[in-house]
């Protein structure tokens, strides 16, 4: 057995994990009855700082189709509740920002490792709760905020469940919950709601394979079609997302972000990146996405409800010091708080503020730190804003461009490897993409190009009329440092040039920066096992930004560019995996 069998090994020990941590006491309060708040005066003190409730709207069933009527299984027992936030100061109506947690045994497990359920309230594990934090932080800077109780999506103790049934019935449950509430209605939520929810500004948050189904609620055209009175989502953000049972290159229209971390016990392949390669390969896709990865970050650490992570990665030695929870709880907090502001501030110097903290200002140089963190970025800037050379989406774009010009190889070998998870048997002929040997997160479509002295380049021509650039402010591509290639010097970065060169004949090269981010030689240890006959790299390499200022191009035409070079003269030799070459502007 390999590391590739992960998929399932990770949900199962994932259960088993959970299923030995306990609820702690909630660090949450009941709110008082709002007729109860004295009328404020005059000389009204600052308004108290949001404080996440618990609500609890009951008891219903959900309906799972796949069982016939007279099965028990097909009416399921759920409660509606959770915790939820609100401001406490401005005028509303608010965003709403929905959490979503991830998949825990939320009943007690019997002998054979199965939550049965239901189970008494008192035994159930709030999984939601691990969230109270961000709750309060995200009602603090202007939304309503909660994270209901998705522990009957998750559970495999009432049935065999088909994805996601269940979680859109008890998302749909509560959000018309919400509502109605906010339209003056019936409500059990805890807290004065009238005219304080926006339910058409809708972002949505999940964590591990609650990423995967914030992804899934924002695809589903039946539950954010208008007469519902919510959505559609604005946004999606996954923190440490998981893949199990939805399309890994499923794509979302809406701009969305997925945080990475670096060091995950638990998603240890780090599969939020699919998310993120859907988007870029999706013929019909406008918003931006981004990905981060926040270096030192576990799975678990994002939620205060859970233990350690399963997987300690002892040999990576970037994993040696891992983020304290607190310290990884805080960054997030800062991170969703500024994606929020791009989706619904209105204030277009606070929406470019918060892009330039995401990393997302492309005339900056690729960040190595985010919030005081060490932190590497990919970005996906929306279709109006960029204008691709090279993604590549098959092997043709290694001998022409999306432009429709040559691509040239000088000096140096070119490879297409297509997407998803394959070796030199499964698929003969793709030895250079070391796909088995290199685990690149989101396993996109990229190429390798390599060299073995120096003078090699990688030219791409560009037809007249194509090379416009002036519009543009940023030359951007993605890369990676191939572990695995004995091209490249054991623990020491790459580095290469670019050069443009205009229809008059002019050129200019700009060199990457000494210690680019992308080019950095991946931490992490090669591993063989002759009795298998397996070898494998223990880190990830993924595939980040490199950018570089147009306007440091100089002497050239920006106008009227006819070709796009990567010189490879700054190292003997080298391997690199690329993909992603292309302008952009903010």
């Amino acid at each position: 057995m390999t590391r590739f069998t992960t998929r399932f090994l990770w949900l199962i020990g994932a259960l088993l994990l959970a299923a030995a941590c306990t609820a702690p006491p909630l660090a949450v309060t009941p709110a008082p009855d709002a007729t109860d708040a004295p009328a404020a005066g005059p000389t009204e003190a600052p308004a108290a700082p949001p404080t996440a409730v618990e609500y609890d709207l009951g008891e219903t069933t959900i309906l799972q189709q796949r069982f016939p009527e007279e099965s028990r299984f097909r009416q399921m027992p759920v409660r509606l509740n959770g915790l939820i936030a609100a401001p406490t100061e401005g005028d509303g109506p608010f965003p709403v920002a929905v959490i979503i947690h991830g998949t825990h045994p939320g009943c007690p497990v019997d002998e054979m490792g199965v939550d049965r359920w239901p189970c008494d309230s008192d035994v159930e594990q709030r999984n939601y709760s691990g969230f109270a934090y961000l709750v309060e932080a995200l009602a603090g800077q202007g939304y309503v905020a909660l994270a209901p109780n998705f522990n009957a999506e998750h559970t495999f103790g009432f049935g065999e469940p088909d994805a996601g049934e269940r979680l859109g019935q008890l998302f749909d449950l509560t959000m018309q919950a919400l509502a109605k509430a906010t339209e003056g209605g019936d409500n059990a939520f805890g807290l004065e709601l009238a005219g304080q929810a926006d339910l058409s500004r809708l972002a949505l948050l999940g964590h591990s394979r609650g990423g995967e189904a914030a992804v899934d609620l924002a695809n589903n055209p039946e539950l954010m079609a208008a007469n519902r009175g919510y959505g559609p989502a604005a946004g999606v953000l996954l923190i440490a997302g998981a893949n199990v049972f939805i399309d890994p290159w499923a794509s979302v229209s809406a701009p969305l972000a997925t945080i990475q971390s670096a060091c995950d016990g638990d998603v240890i392949s780090q599969d939020g990146q699919f998310f993120f390669e859907g988007p870029r390969l999706a013929p019909d896709q406008t918003a931006w996405a981004s990905s981060v990865w926040l270096e030192g970050a576990t799975h678990n650490g994002f939620n205060t409800l859970l233990a350690r992570d399963m997987v300690t990665h002892g040999d990576r030695p970037d994993c040696a010091t891992l983020l304290e929870g607190e310290t990884q709880r805080a960054w997030l907090v800062d991170y969703a708080g500024d994606f929020l502001a791009t989706l619904f501030d209105e204030d277009a110097a606070t929406v470019d503020a918060a892009r330039v903290r995401l990393g997302l200002d492309v005339t900056a140089p690729a960040p190595d730190e985010l919030y005081g963190l060490p932190a590497r970025v990919a970005f996906l800037a929306s279709v109006a804003d960029r204008q691709t050379v090279l993604l590549p989406a098959d092997a043709a774009e290694l001998t022409t461009n999306r432009l429709g010009g040559a691509v040239t190889a000088e000096h140096a070998a070119t490879h297409f490897c297509p997407k998803g998870f394959y070796s030199a048997q499964t698929l003969p002929g793709s030895e250079p993409c070391q796909r088995n040997i290199v685990t690149v997160p989101g396993q996109p479509a990229h190429a390798v190009v390599s060299w073995e002295q120096p003078g090699a380049a990688l030219r791409f021509a560009l037809p007249e009329g194509a090379g416009d650039l002036s519009g543009y402010t940023t030359l951007g591509l993605r890369a990676a440092v191939d572990p695995a290639s004995p091209l490249n010097a054991a623990g020491q970065p790459q580095a290469f040039s670019v050069q443009l060169t205009d229809r008059a004949g002019q050129s200019a090269v700009v060199t990457t920066r000494p210690a680019e981010p992308a080019l950095g030689y991946p931490p992490g240890v090669m591993q063989e096992d002759d009795a298998l006959g397996v070898r494998f790299f223990t880190g990830r390499v993924p595939l980040t930004a490199i950018r570089l200022p147009l306007d440091s191009f100089t002497g050239v035409d920006l106008s009227d560019i006819a070709g796009i070079a990567l010189l490879f003269d700054q190292t003997p030799s080298g391997a690199l995996f690329l993909a992603d070459l292309e302008w952009m502007r903010p």
